[in-house]
């Protein structure tokens, strides 16, 4: 039986993010109607310890652990079926709320009757504006106009710049056709009138799809920037870039395939087609060669160091070159293994993995390396070991020193950016 008392269900779905959920949590406390909300939150199988730390923290949460990832827009209605307020929030874990969100967001919907749906003002974590807070339906021109360039070329223009609206003042209150899925504000009832999000979305578009739904039912979607959150985009699907760029380019099928009357007819819906394949292959592959990058140059060092340790120390006895002597096969095979030891040896220790790199960790796993390659290939040139022992210590060495250099140019750019937690208004 529903609560009499309660008047927001805020309903957050959490993958893999503990942390954000804190301070998510933390930030809905110290808003005004707290005392009059409910949160829900739906665990999209995480399988961390999301659910002992949040339910310890947070002891009024209501927590619905799901035993499969559902997605986004499913885990949202599992969340909603469980809602007793009369209005509904759904808030990404990767936000902080000011004081007076759930507040503002009340007295506005209160106001406008015809209001379906509310998004606010998103602010990244420097203080500027998140463009995805307010947008246009994303039809074929419109799109292109998008992912052409045009409209960072032409921001302020009318035709290019609908993409993201950013022709229009960000502190206008305005009606839009699509504000972001990170913060949707509206009536529970309504919500349940709908039909809820629609379940095919995985992740990515089931926002836009429902904004287009609460216009179709003759209610307005607004964007109101009274009402101001932070949002540390994408925190959730970076744990599968890969994963997540394909989730998004399917949502774009999907909504051009349920929603065919709102597409125009500047492009043929051949010419749009290949368009999202040409797109999605090109992003995902970008994606793929930036995950890839850091094995990839170190391969590369590995390999350079292991030549030119070699050739130094045949040059320097006044022997031939190793690589004149032996096969073509020979060579590869030798140069195959030395990639593969260092590789895997550096996967195992985590040297790809940000919470566990260290110059020392890369140093010693280096060593290891290089101990586990000369016992391989002891036997297949004795002759050479202080030339593999030269170009292995060489690796060792280059390995820690671009990767040293790597983080010193990082450092003066996290200076410039602000901390994790950027400061929203208080009023």
């Amino acid at each position: 039986m529903a609560d009499k008392n309660i008047i927001i269900s805020i309903v957050i779905v959490n993958y893999k993010v503990p942390y954000c959920l804190m301070e998510a949590l933390a930030s809905l406390r110290l808003a005004d109607l707290y005392g009059k909300s409910e949160v829900i939150v739906v665990d999209n199988a995480s399988g961390d310890n999301s659910r002992e730390l949040i339910t310890a923290n947070f002891p009024e949460v209501q927590w619905i652990q799901l035993k499969t990832n559902i997605g986004f827009g499913k885990a949202c209605n599992v969340g909603a079926a469980s809602a007793s307020g009369k209005f509904l929030l759904f808030l990404n874990p990767d936000t902080v709320i000011s004081r007076a969100t759930l507040k503002n967001s009340v007295e506005f919907m209160e106001a406008n009757p015809q209001a379906g749906l509310m998004g606010p003002k998103i602010l990244n974590t420097n203080g500027t504006l998140q463009l995805s807070c307010r947008r246009s339906n994303p039809t074929p021109s419109v799109a292109f106009y998008y992912f052409s360039g045009l409209s960072r070329l032409f921001p302020k223009s009318k035709r290019f710049g609908r993409y993201n609206l950013t022709y229009m003042d960000e502190n206008e209150t305005a009606q839009v056709d699509v504000v972001s899925g990170s913060f949707m504000f509206m009536k529970l009832e309504f919500f349940r009138v709908i039909g809820g999000f629609d379940e095919r979305f995985f992740m990515y578009g089931e926002d836009i799809d429902l904004c287009f739904r609460v216009r179709q039912q003759g209610y307005e979607v607004w964007y109101y920037p009274v009402v101001q959150i932070v949002h540390l985009k994408g925190k959730s699907s970076a744990k599968r870039q890969i994963r997540s760029r394909f989730y998004f380019y399917e949502a774009m099928v999907i909504y051009s395939r349920k929603h065919r009357e709102i597409q125009d007819s500047f492009f043929p819906r051949w010419l749009m087609w290949l368009g999202i394949a040409f797109q999605a292959a090109l992003n995902i592959g970008i994606t793929l060669v930036r995950s890839a990058a850091a094995s990839l140059f170190d391969a590369a060092v590995i390999n350079t160091a292991l030549w030119g340790g070699l050739n130094l120390w045949f040059s320097y006895r006044g022997y031939a070159s190793l690589y004149t002597k032996e096969s073509i096969g020979q060579i590869l095979s030798l140069h195959g293994f030395a990639t593969m030891v260092f590789l895997f040896t550096f996967v195992y220790n985590g040297l790809y993995s940000v919470r566990h790199y260290s110059a020392k960790n890369v140093f010693f796993s280096g060593l290891l390396s290089s101990s586990l390659f000369m016992s391989g290939v002891y036997f297949f040139t004795p002759y050479a070991s202080f030339g593999f022992a030269a170009g292995l210590i060489a690796a060792v060495f280059l390995t820690v020193g671009w990767r040293g250099v790597l983080m010193r140019l990082k450092k003066p750019l996290k200076k410039g950016a602000s901390k994790e937690h950027a400061l929203v208004p208080t009023s």
